[in-house]
């Protein structure tokens, strides 16, 4: 009998044979779901044919808790670049995963063939765990792989960040807000993927379009916050960014060079904390950059 915390996923770059990155996360809905036609046939005992797969469309989502180290591939593989001198930007290199889906208490495994990080978003609320969700889109699906050698590196046990000890340093244009502070701060990374299908094949294609990078965040009433409202009347771009890191040194510094907000004044309740919600959408700067990641990893001792 199956047991739902026996399932394990892991990860390797498309069609190699190293070993699997076992995946930490909190949920997935990894699947390979097909579409089926059924015969029009006019039948006199107005009886029904059975149907065909036409179409087998392979991927899902993976729910994660964001830790050190744990998702760097997954960063880089969204934004179609690999980490240069510890920094990512905006990059045009697909990047292709095989992903293997076990169920270890049946000893059945399932591999997702040349899966693309078509979106990633991350998501941090005051006093909460900092979460995101990694969608993936595949090509082609082997229902009955054996893993026979296939080796597994273990994933991560780094603590988990959380909005309260992990997430610091949000500036806008370059310095904190004055007199207030941000409540929540949300960003999504989407490769817009156009999907096609081919004739003689089951399996859909993917192909990934443009960058659209987004942000999302809930601010405390005051002066500065509704500075941020003026800029967008103006439609005048703010530089937003933001940090996380452990205690162990090993962290994250995001920068967006140019973000245009929408946003709107908030209007007042009996006793409510008013707070101010603005939707970002992230430009190319003057740098020639919508985006800069840029990671430090603590020296290893000895």
């Amino acid at each position: 009998m199956s047991e739902s915390n026996r399932v394990r996923i892991a990860y390797r770059a498309a069609g190699s044979t190293d070993p699997w990155q076992i995946v930490r996360r909190t949920g997935d809905a990894l699947t390979a779901g097909t579409e089926t036609v059924r015969s029009d046939e006019i039948r006199s005992d107005r009886q029904r044919s059975g149907q065909k797969v036409t179409t087998i469309t392979a991927g899902g989502t993976l729910d994660i808790e964001m830790a050190a180290e744990s998702y760097d591939d997954f960063l880089a593989a969204a934004l179609c670049t690999t980490w240069t001198a510890d920094v990512l930007t905006v990059g045009t290199t697909t990047i292709k995963f095989d992903v293997i889906k076990s169920y270890l208490a049946d000893d059945e495994h399932i591999v997702f063939k040349n899966m693309e990080v078509s979106q990633l978003s991350l998501t941090a609320e005051s006093g909460a765990k900092i979460t995101g969700q990694i969608t993936l889109m595949g090509t082609e699906v082997d229902t009955d792989y054996v893993p026979g050698a296939d080796t597994f590196t273990d994933a991560g046990t780094g603590l988990i960040f959380d909005s309260s000890n992990n997430l610091n340093g949000v500036t806008v244009d370059g310095s904190a807000l004055v007199n207030t502070t941000f409540k929540a701060l949300g960003l999504t990374i989407n490769n817009n993927h156009q999907t096609d299908q081919g004739v003689g094949s089951q399996f859909q294609n993917h192909f990934k379009g443009s960058c659209d990078i987004t942000t999302t965040s809930t601010i405390r009433m005051a002066s500065s916050a509704l500075d941020l409202w003026r800029s967008s009347i103006a439609n005048v771009p703010v530089a937003l960014a933001f940090n996380m890191a452990d205690n162990d040194g090993y962290s994250y510094a995001f920068a967006l060079g140019e973000v245009y907000l929408s946003t709107e004044p908030p209007s007042g309740a009996l006793d409510a904390i008013l707070d101010l919600s603005a939707d970002g959408t992230a430009a190319v700067a003057p740098s020639g950059e919508m985006i800069s990641i840029t990671r430090t990893v603590p020296a290893v001792t000895p």
